[in-house]
């Protein structure tokens, strides 16, 4: 029976991360890339990986996969990237790194990125296209809305809420209970005590408002 075939949206330093869960899931043959660079068109990638088109929705229908991954940063590129693509019939893949650590009881949504060192604890639950990165955890009775984004080695405790595309920076540290609004952005090293509104951006320990932005969500 052939594997699925799996494309990449973006070709950046996140893409060759998924690019090499892919791979280690072993369950899947990745294509390659859909990236917008001119100068990466019809080339091979430092990863010995073809970009085979553009973000459209013509090269997303002929690239020949089956499922996706859209591997942004941005929530809300991420969020727009991924509904083009179900548009255009593609299927989300979950790509989910062996050596990450999923709780039987957890729940994962469609083309969920969980990379090496990632865990999720006990009866938590993850929507679609969230980005679990490099050795965060998410404790127990977690629930993260779609297209959210947990930075590497950020720490979630119990029962909290992270909002849609709400974003968690690099070893940010959230304390139980709180919830983060939708469209937030927490800085990298902040220490979370109080609930953040949507669309608010925190940083500082503990985390302080210093702006609010339009949360388009």
């Amino acid at each position: 029976m052939s594997l699925p075939r799996v494309v990449i949206v973006g070709a950046g330093g996140h893409g060759h991360v998924m690019a090499d869960v892919i791979r280690c899931q072993g369950n899947a043959r990745l294509i390659g890339f859909l990236d917008d660079s001119e100068d990466l068109q019809g080339r091979v990638t430092r990863g010995g990986i073809e970009v085979v088109g553009r973000t459209d929705p013509e090269s997303m229908a002929a690239c020949g996969a089956d499922a996706f991954v859209v591997a942004i940063g941005n929530n809300r590129v991420r969020a727009m990237l991924y509904e083009r693509c179900l548009e255009a019939g593609l299927k989300p893949w979950r790509a989910v790194h062996p050596a990450a650590v999923i709780a039987e009881s957890a729940s994962l949504g469609d083309g969920i990125q969980a990379v090496a060192g990632a865990i999720v604890n006990p009866h938590a639950s993850v929507g679609r296209d969230v980005i679990l990165n490099t050795g965060c955890t998410v404790d127990h009775d977690n629930v993260l809305e779609d297209h959210a984004f947990v930075g590497p080695g950020a720490n979630l405790g119990g029962d909290v809420h992270v909002g849609e595309s709400a974003f968690i920076g690099i070893g940010a540290s959230i304390l139980p209970g709180i919830s983060i609004g939708a469209g937030a952005t927490v800085g990298g090293g902040a220490v979370v005590i109080d609930d953040v509104p949507a669309g608010a951006v925190v940083v500082g320990v503990p985390a302080r408002v210093i702006r609010t932005e339009t949360t388009g969500v």
